[in-house]
């Protein structure tokens, strides 16, 4: 048994995991080495701070919630972030587990963490590239992957599907007459609109500006493409509550289908973009599918 407790006590010294034992207040009573290079503090230190304090303020992990659930008897697993002696943030992968005396009284926690700061940084860097950060929808770099793989699973499965090109008629005008933040509060409610609009197996983009792009997938027939984006349009075209003034917004839609259109990325966007100037030409708020000798506009 002696040898069993030496044992335990080098592996919590080397494990590769930040571990503390805290007192029901948050009062570290012991860190392994792990855990002070994790926070950038000595063992000393440590010592003298609380996990509490340590702790940012998130609504991913409140430390008051961590702490009535262990005091309840109940174990906590999910994601912190700690703040470091430098400012910068930790994130971990924490459990906590309540510790009992001979009583059966929690006198205890014990909680091990573990560093996925790297990973977290890595998921940033991968959203700056390929996602939008004022709508949070795809950008353009993650559309034109989508439309390159569409295009291929397409051609493999011998079906088709629809593009379209979506723009804001006179969207100029809420930035002019309430202002850009008016104008961006206005995109970031047309892409939750746009979204809930589609199917889960299609994909809208910001493509820039007030400008969007989507996929329909296996929407090969125009009657089809046509009655989606009546559907989108009745959702997405009305009254948006910004800046505290009701504004009315259109949108005008091109639509170009795959592979009766084009076949290629850069051909079949250029086709959905020229319909949908043909949609403004033809009295906006309304939609252009595009036909090989002809195109037609619907009124929303």
């Amino acid at each position: 048994m002696t040898w069993q407790k030496q044992g335990l006590s080098q592996i919590i010294e080397q494990l590769p995991v930040g571990v503390a034992v805290t007192l029901r207040d948050g009062a570290i009573k012991y860190a392994n080495p792990r855990l002070a290079r994790l926070l950038a503090l000595s063992e000393t230190e440590l010592a003298r701070r609380s996990l509490t304090e340590l702790r940012r303020a998130t609504h991913a992990a409140p430390a008051e919630e961590i702490r009535q659930s262990l005091l309840a008897g109940q174990p906590w697993q999910g994601e912190s972030q700690f703040r470091t002696q430098s400012g910068e943030t930790c994130y971990v992968l924490e459990s906590a587990y309540p510790l009992r005396d001979e009583a059966g009284t929690i006198t205890h926690f014990v909680h091990f963490l573990q560093d996925v700061s790297t990973l977290k940084h890595a998921e940033a860097l991968h959203r700056l590239a390929f996602y939008d950060g004022l709508t949070g929808l795809p950008n353009r770099n993650l559309f034109n992957d989508r439309l390159a793989r569409a295009i291929a699973g397409a051609r493999r499965s011998r079906s088709g599907f629809a593009l379209l090109y979506i723009d804001v008629d006179r969207f100029k005008r809420i930035n002019d007459t309430l202002g850009h933040e008016a104008g961006d509060e206005f995109l970031r409610q047309l892409a939750a609109r746009l979204t809930q609009s589609l199917r889960k197996s299609d994909t809208v983009a910001r493509w820039g500006g007030d400008e969007f792009v989507a996929i329909l997938d296996h929407v090969a027939d125009a009657w089809l493409a046509a009655r989606a984006v009546e559907k989108l349009l009745a959702a997405c075209s009305g009254d948006y509550d910004l800046a505290g003034h009701q504004v009315r917004v259109t949108l005008s839609v091109g639509i170009s289908l795959y592979p009766r259109d084009a076949d290629k990325s850069s051909a079949l966007l250029k086709c959905a973009d020229e319909t949908m100037y043909r949609a403004k030409a033809a009295g906006r708020d309304g939609y252009v599918v595009e036909q090989r000798r002809a195109s037609y506009y619907r009124a929303a």
